[in-house]
C-alpha cells in the first residue's frame, strides 16, 4: 500500500511554557517504560558500566533521569534544542539529587558541541522525525561516539499499517484533551509526528550515506523502528545496511 509523502514538522523547538509543562507531566510514564526498554538494550549491548551516555532530543529529561537510576555509575548528558524544555529538565535533577551525574545542554543534534569520541553510548527516542537532515545527525553520532561505543536510536515509522492508524488518531485526541485549553490547537501531536516520521526505505538510504551505517544494524517494526550497534537475538531480526 502506498505511503503518504512526508510532511515536515514546522513548529521548531518547543518553547511554549504551558505546553512544555503539559508535556513534562504527560511524558513521565511513557518515558519510564521507554527507559526500561533502553536499559535492557544497553545491558544486552554491554555499554561500559562507568561510561558517558548522550541522549539526543532529551525533552524534559525523564529518560536520562530514569536511566541514571538503572545505572548508578554512568554519567548522562541530554541535549535538546529547546531551552525552555531543558529548564524543566534541570529542575527535575534537583528533585532527584542527580546534579553530579546528569547534565543538560542546549544543542542541535545535527551540530553537537562535543569533541570527537566523547561518549561510550548515544541514545535517542522519538527525535529523528524532528530532524530534516538525518544524515547530518547520524554523522554527528558517529563522530562523538568512541570507537567501541554503542548506539540505540528509535523513532516512529510513517509506513505503519493502515489498520493501526485509528490507534494513532485516538492517542492524538486523548493527548490534546489532556492539554490546557490555550495550547490545545498547537500542531505538536501524534498525528503530525507520524506524518513527519521516516519510512524503512528512507532510513536505509540515510544509513548508506553515513559512516555510521557501517557500525549499526536496523530493526524495522510497524509502529517504530530503531538502529543499534551489534546484532542480537533478543530483539528479533535485524537488517545490516549494505556497504
Amino acid at each position: 500500500m502506498p505511503v503518504r509523502p512526508r510532511q515536515m514538522l514546522e513548529e521548531g523547538p518547543i518553547v511554549e511554557p504551558l505546553f512544555v509543562e503539559h508535556y513534562r507531566r504527560f511524558a513521565r510514564w511513557p518515558s519510564k517504560a521507554g527507559a526500561r526498554w533502553m536499559a535492557a538494550k544497553m545491558r544486552a549491548l554491554g555499554v561500559r558500566p562507568g561510561g558517558r551516555v548522550l541522549d539526543i532530543g532529551c525533552g524534559p529529561g525523564w529518560v536520562v533521569r530514569f536511566l541514571a537510576g538503572h545505572f548508578p555509575a554512568m554519567r548522562f548528558v541530554g541535549v535538546d534544542a529547546s531551552p525552555v524544555m531543558l529548564a524543566v529538565a534541570r529542575r527535575g535533577l534537583r528533585e532527584d539529587g542527580l546534579d553530579g551525574r546528569v547534565s543538560f545542554v542546549v544543542a542541535d543534534g545535527q551540530c553537537l558541541p562535543f569533541h570527537d569520541a566523547t561518549f561510550d553510548a548515544v541514545i535517542s527516542g522519538a527525535t529523528l522525525h524532528h530532524i530534516n537532515d538525518p544524515v547530518a545527525l547520524l554523522n554527528e553520532v558517529d563522530r562523538v561516539l568512541t570507537r567501541d561505543g554503542h548506539i540505540i536510536i528509535s523513532d516512529l515509522n510513517r509506513a505503519l499499517p493502515r489498520v493501526l492508524w485509528p490507534m494513532v488518531v485516538a492517542a492524538d485526541w486523548f493527548e490534546r484533551l489532556c492539554r490546557p485549553a490555550a495550547v490545545r490547537r498547537l500542531p505538536e501531536g501524534f498525528i503530525n509526528s507520524y506524518r513527519a516520521a521516516y519510512t524503512p526505505e528512507e532510513i536505509r538510504a540515510f544509513l548508506k550515506r553515513s559512516p555510521l551505517g557501517r557500525r549499526v544494524c536496523y530493526y524495522p517494526r510497524w509502529l517504530q523502528h530503531w538502529i543499534q550497534t551489534l546484532p542480537t537475538t533478543l530483539y528479533g531480526k535485524a537488517e545490516k545496511p549494505s556497504e
